[in-house]
């Protein structure tokens, strides 16, 4: 297997913790659920990213920018639909 590969498979790998807890949350917090799903998804096209930049380093950066922006994002609507949460405004 090719050396540049194995990061982007790394990168792939950790999506799985983000699928499982949308699946934990698919039940009773289903925009969470959704939430999260998205961010597993947002860390699958960076492996892919990753993968296509094949160890350029102006597109890895570029790769790597898009995903921090992305999950970091997301990241923020999970926190603020665990704030409305617990407020008692969510509806799941």
């Amino acid at each position: 297997m090719d050396s540049t590969l194995w990061i982007p498979l790394i990168v792939a790998a950790s999506s799985l913790p983000a699928f499982l807890a949308g699946r934990a949350f698919a039940r009773d917090r289903k925009r969470l659920a959704t939430l999260m799903r998205l961010v597993g998804m947002a860390i699958l096209a960076g492996a892919v990213g990753l993968a296509w930049a094949g160890g350029d380093p102006s597109r890895t950066l570029a790769v790597t920018i898009a995903v921090a922006v992305a999950v970091n994002g997301l990241g923020l609507f999970v926190l603020w639909d665990v704030l409305r949460r617990r407020r008692g405004k969510g509806r799941g």
